[in-house]
């Protein structure tokens, strides 16, 4: 039986089909296994310190903030509360708190706007470094089997102060050089808003589809290749003339067939004449040239006696 093959086309296309379903099967279990990582090294709350501008002048007002994310499912944003750690740097004003929620995530914001005019503030030399003591964020969050306050520290970065008085090597300053300094270690964490895991192989998903559909177009641009013919059958034997005469004389006489038989009696006759068997020959001829119609037993018996000849001389004439 012979197996049914698949085109070519057909064959490409599940090919990118399998690929890209593939592709995307990883995708999914990578991005699932990115959620349940999370998931467990994610803790219930976090908190970040900021403070705006990190480089002041004695007297000028700092903005302070201080962000709290919370898992609203363990911890009621409510219910969490921040204090100022610093003394001598008082709120002007009162605290600005914010909160907003996605999900079951909450965000909870609060501001403080300050300043520091007393001594303590003012700096020993023309350039001092402030380290603020870390933000006391306090929550209520279910332990065992109870709820219970508990704390969590929000460190500030460093704060620059530069005096307003001019120190003793005022004359030796660069009149254009500024007093303030860029601090390049205390950058924020790194946040994201997809998974890394789960955008590369995304990314790669839409390469190996942009792949395939190129593949496609490039197979579909190139001419098609006609089949291969098949061979032709081998042509059949053609009997000879003499073959030919027999079968006639062999056959039943019917009507109107009296010509043909003296037209294949006398083909005979001319054959057996050059094999140089006279007798035979004129039997044929007398036949061929009779004045009835040469009757099928008479033929048959001629067509017996040349084919009986031919066996005894293997086919060759005598």
């Amino acid at each position: 039986m012979p197996r049914t093959r698949i085109p070519t086309r057909l064959a490409l296309a599940l090919a990118a089909v399998a690929v890209a379903l593939t592709v995307l099967v990883a995708a999914v279990a990578l991005s699932r296994a990115d959620d349940d990582a999370a998931s467990v090294q994610r803790d219930p709350i976090s908190a970040a310190a900021t403070l705006t501008p990190r480089v002041v002048l004695f007297g000028d007002t700092l903005t302070a903030t201080v962000d709290v994310v919370v898992d609203r499912t363990v911890i009621d944003p409510d219910e969490v509360d921040v204090r100022w750690s610093d003394v001598a740097w008082k709120p002007v004003g009162t605290p600005e708190r914010t909160r907003r929620d996605t999900g079951a995530t909450g965000y909870v914001r609060t501001t403080y706007v300050l300043r520091c005019l007393a001594q303590p503030c003012v700096p020993v030399r023309e350039t001092e470094e402030v380290q603020f003591d870390a933000a006391r964020v306090s929550y209520v969050a279910p332990v065992g089997g109870g709820t219970r306050r508990l704390t969590v520290d929000a460190g500030w970065p460093p704060l620059v102060v530069h005096s307003r008085l001019a120190g003793p090597d005022e004359n030796r300053r660069d009149a254009l050089a500024a007093p303030w300094r860029a601090d390049m270690v205390s950058l924020p964490a790194v946040s994201y808003r997809a998974s890394p895991g789960l955008v590369l192989v995304l990314l790669l998903l839409t390469g190996v589809l942009i792949v395939a559909a190129a593949g496609v177009i490039l197979f579909r641009l190139l001419p098609e290749r006609e089949p291969t013919p098949e061979p032709e059958p081998e042509p059949e034997p053609v009997a000879s003339p003499l073959e030919q005469a027999l079968a006639l004389l062999e056959a039943p006489a019917g009507n109107n067939g009296g010509q043909d038989r003296r037209r294949a009696l006398e083909l005979v006759a001319e054959e057996v004449e050059g094999w140089g068997d006279d007798d035979l020959a004129l039997t044929a001829r007398t036949l061929a040239w009779s004045k009835e119609t040469p009757e099928g037993d008479e033929t048959r018996a001629l067509a017996a006696r040349l084919r009986a000849h031919l066996e005894r001389t293997n086919g060759v004439p005598a």
